[in-house]
């Protein structure tokens, strides 16, 4: 996967902010622009999950850590727990599941297939409004990837791929705080998003009004980590 540091003073405590699929650095970007600076933490993205791998600099950034947290959104909650990342403290699950194709608890495989087989600018642009219904128009077009249609639709095979060959969710040593919900969510059904969690034993909180982008509707890194 690919990851850059968004915020890098040389902190001591680290978060990672595993983004959506198909997203680039933009949503971070303005995340660090519109909420507060990470509480003392040097703040790092990934994003691209083609390849699950870390690269050995984060590594090395989380080995020489005093903390490391991490919050994850939509199919970043999969890619989280699949990462292989062997010490975390708080970690926090928006509007996504680490079962991500999955009729009860993630996205029908049926809507994820078509999703995939489907993709083009056109279909694009129709999931892009279902994702960020409510969003004013000027902050979704700030966080637009800037990615084109055919290299998401190769991450979304990939993860597709990857989820068939271990379909249950994975074994990491570390398990979910708490789990975010959008109650307008149209990519990942509330009621799919509950189940899991309440299956997981991970206690859940539910956001009136918050669509599948969720980030308009949090008050920041400190409060989602509380």
């Amino acid at each position: 996967m690919k990851a850059e540091w968004i915020v890098r003073r040389g902190n001591q405590n680290l978060l990672l902010f595993f983004n959506g699929w198909g997203m680039d650095r933009r949503v971070a970007d303005w995340l660090v622009s519109a909420w507060p600076s990470g509480d003392g933490r040097d703040i790092a993205v990934l994003c691209d999950y083609r390849d699950l791998s870390l690269p050995a600099w984060l590594g090395e950034a989380m080995a020489n850590a005093d903390s490391v947290d991490l919050v994850a959104w939509s199919l970043g909650v999969w890619a989280a727990s699949n990462a292989g990342i062997g010490r975390v403290g708080h970690a926090v699950a928006i509007n996504g599941t680490p079962t991500p194709v999955d009729a009860e608890r993630g996205i029908p495989p049926e809507i994820f297939r078509g999703t995939l087989e489907s993709w083009n600018d056109e279909n694009r642009k129709r999931f892009e409004r279902r994702m960020m219904g409510g969003v004013p128009p000027e902050i979704a077009e700030a966080v637009r990837s800037e990615r084109d249609a055919n290299d998401q639709q190769a991450e979304l095979r990939s993860i597709g791929d990857a989820v068939a060959r271990c379909p249950a969710e994975s074994a990491a040593s570390w398990r979910f705080s708490k789990a975010v919900i959008g109650e307008r969510d149209l990519i990942f059904s509330p009621e799919n998003q509950r189940r899991a969690w309440r299956e997981a034993g991970v206690p859940a909180v539910e956001i009136a009004g918050m669509p599948h982008f969720p980030f308009t509707h949090l008050a920041g890194w400190r409060e989602l980590l509380a």
